[in-house]
């Protein structure tokens, strides 16, 4: 049996996310030499290589296969470290995420904090992804949950999430112009509804828009006007329409966790190691009403 190394774990996740050898050395404090060692290692261990081009830090096939389970080990290595002295560490992280991501993944998140890191607080900004990030890079927020389009490099990537017509009943799919209820300007969500009406040629209006996804949802299900939302945001009063009802088919999108390029503070990668944790396994359930 082998056991591996969760530094070279490390040294490999943080190739990924950094894009590189180099600036992963950099993030981890180390040369560069130091974390193509410890890749090696780690490809000598499972026996495979896990790089199609080093340079680009693209991966192989097996690469590809065992990211998800390396950033869950890792994730449950940095758990039971923070387990053993999370009451050592305290401070307050500033968490932006999107409006409809919150009833669903943070409950699940700081019950997890609660037990592991009880001295840290998370304060939650609500925005859209078009505003997070550069609050990230400004350092006004510390972590953010961002959505991007899938295959993006913005960010670590986290789940990806289809997006779904959800309406009030079938009907309101015959209306034309196709009445839309839309999160406001800057929504990946927004963009790539229109632009998939656009290619389908179905004229639409914007009957409602806000940046709120309570506001949306409330304008479906009276039955207003229909929306394009994240599964994971869909009520049960909400009917799923799809190309039988002579919509276009939506895209996936990718919820990713964005932060600085910079060492973060202990808090900060306590709340990291949660939402990794969290967000690629198994999904959290919804919180109740």
């Amino acid at each position: 049996m082998i056991d591996l190394d969760p530094s070279c774990l490390r040294a490999f996740i943080s190739v990924i996310d950094s894009g590189g050898f180099t600036r992963a050395g950099a993030r981890l404090n180390r040369t560069q030499s130091a974390i193509s060692m410890q890749v090696r290692r780690l490809e000598e261990m499972l026996g495979t290589k896990l790089f199609e081009d080093r340079k680009k830090a693209t991966l192989t096939p097996a690469g590809e296969r065992i990211l998800e389970h390396a950033r869950r080990m890792l994730a449950l290595n940095d758990e039971l470290v923070g387990r053993a002295k999370g009451a050592d560490i305290a401070g307050r992280v500033r968490l932006g995420t999107p409006d409809d991501y919150v009833s669903f993944f943070l409950p699940t998140i700081l019950r997890r904090l609660s037990i592991t890191h009880p001295q840290v607080e998370v304060e939650v900004r609500c925005n859209m992804t078009a505003d997070l990030m550069p609050a990230v890079d400004r350092g006004v927020i510390d972590l953010a949950l961002i959505t991007r389009a899938s295959g993006a490099d913005e960010g670590t990537p986290l789940r990806r999430e289809p997006l779904i017509w959800a309406a009030a009943d079938e009907t309101i799919a015959k209306r034309r112009p196709l009445p839309l209820a839309l999160f406001s300007p800057g929504c990946r969500f927004r963009e790539a509804t229109l632009a998939q009406l656009d290619a389908a040629h179905i004229p639409y209006r914007i009957a409602y828009e806000s940046p709120s996804v309570a506001s949306i949802s409330a304008a479906v299900c009276e039955g207003l006007a229909i929306s394009a939302l994240a599964r994971l945001s869909l009520l049960p009063s909400m009917k799923v329409l799809d190309a039988s009802h002579g919509l276009p088919i939506l895209p996936d999108i990718e919820i990713a966790l964005y932060g600085p390029r910079g060492i973060a503070s202990p808090a900060a990668m306590a709340v990291r190691a949660s939402l990794l944790e969290t967000l690629s396994s198994n999904r959290p359930e919804r919180a109740a009403a």
